[in-house]
């Protein structure tokens, strides 16, 4: 076995920094999007109905899952037997659909913290697919 050069020794460095995940380039992605974060991490802060659109807009497509976290009331509770179907915020902000496998006795009118996979569907729609919902704490 050869001992490492400097050169190969540095190409090694890059492709372990390289693999190791979005974190590295990620920051810049999140700039100015508090309520956003890498899957399954924390948040700034949760965003208000108002704050979403201009959060999303002009996010990139990721390669990797980013979670959101947002606020507000419940406009809608569904279920199609398997899974629950959680909708906050209505027009003009961007409609948010929170895909959950429990309701938690949540209903139309309570004001819900989700937190997801964030996924634009289209100018008006998020997904956020699994995602989590709770009540905020007092």
């Amino acid at each position: 076995m050869q001992p490492a050069t400097k050169g190969s020794l540095v190409a090694t460095i890059v492709l372990c920094l390289a693999a190791s995940g979005p974190s590295i380039a990620a920051g810049d992605v999140f700039a100015g999007r508090p309520a956003f974060s890498e899957a399954e991490q924390p948040v700034q802060r949760p965003a208000e109905c108002s704050d979403v659109r201009r959060m999303g807009d002009g996010l990139p497509v990721l390669d990797y899952r980013i979670d959101l976290s947002a606020i507000g009331s419940l406009m809608a509770v569904q279920t199609d037997g398997v899974l629950w179907y959680l909708v906050l915020c209505s027009s003009p902000d961007i409609r948010i659909m929170c895909v959950t496998y429990e309701s938690n006795g949540m209903a139309v009118g309570d004001r819900v913290i989700v937190k997801g996979g964030y996924r634009r569907l289209d100018a008006n729609h998020v997904q956020l697919d699994p995602c989590l919902a709770n009540r905020p704490e007092q």
